[in-house]
């Protein structure tokens, strides 16, 4: 679940600061991506007065792209990273960007901007270090805890992602972390974090159960997923994922 590429352009089709994240596109044409973006905001006046970040799909990848200030942000992903994630991070990138550049006219069409200040607060959104940095203390004693369970036997895995898409810790199988992630992306697009506790059962009789705990003194609720064996009854479970949520809500 990989970030790619940004890319910031004017509304002129022109990229003004273009950076990788990975190696997968270091070869990357900036001068052919371009132009497909100016060509999307010119065909629609309402996209472009739009606030909220829009999603391409195109095959095994996916641009996510937010106007502002008559600038173009986008980020290029895998189409397996999160939604959630990936725009948040955009709408950051797009805040410390005009922050730092209030005054667009006086970037010069031709000017690829260097920023070494920029660059480093750039990868630190990517990374998603903002929260993880707010939240540190708590977020190393929730891991410890759930090293415990493993440990113990108590889950097959479990996973705790902030409602902005941040994976903070996975012990999850790659496809159950992936449809949390969905479900996550699903509360936040009907503007409701606090569904009841939800749960399915997988084909070979392990149970999945998620629920979005709200910490006090935190801004923003989590959402908790655990796995648990075939062996383990349901209702054995339900009391189990309650016990480690007061746990967590218990942490200082």
């Amino acid at each position: 679940m990989k970030i790619h590429s940004l890319f910031i352009l004017k509304k002129t089709g022109i990229c003004i600061f273009h950076k990788n994240f990975t190696k997968d596109f270091d070869n990357i044409e900036v001068n052919l991506i371009t132009p497909f973006f100016s060509a999307i905001f010119s065909f629609s006046e309402n996209v472009i007065s739009r606030k909220t970040p829009e999603v391409l799909e195109m095959r095994e990848l996916r641009f996510v792209f937010k106007v502002q200030n008559d600038l173009i942000f986008s980020l290029l992903s895998d189409s397996t990273a999160s939604i959630l994630f990936v725009s948040t991070r955009l709408e950051k990138i797009a805040e410390v960007f005009i922050a730092e550049y209030p005054d667009i006219s006086k970037i010069k069409d031709y000017q690829q901007i260097e920023n070494q200040k920029l660059d480093e607060l750039i990868d630190s959104i990517i990374k998603g270090e903002d929260e993880i940095h707010m939240s540190k203390t708590f977020y190393q004693k929730a891991i410890k805890l759930f090293e415990e369970l493993l440990y113990n036997d108590e889950v097959v895995g479990v996973a705790l992602l902030t409602t902005k898409g941040n994976v903070i810790y996975t012990s999850l199988p790659h496809e159950i972390l992936v449809k949390s992630l969905k479900e996550l992306e699903i509360r936040y697009m009907v503007d409701d974090l606090y569904f009841p506790e939800m749960y399915y059962g997988l084909e070979n009789g392990q149970k999945v159960f998620s629920k979005i705990i709200d910490i006090p003194w935190k801004l923003d609720p989590l959402l908790f997923v655990a796995l648990y064996d075939n062996n383990v009854q349901l209702g054995l479970a339900e009391i189990n994922l309650r016990k480690v949520a007061n746990k967590l809500t218990n942490i200082i």
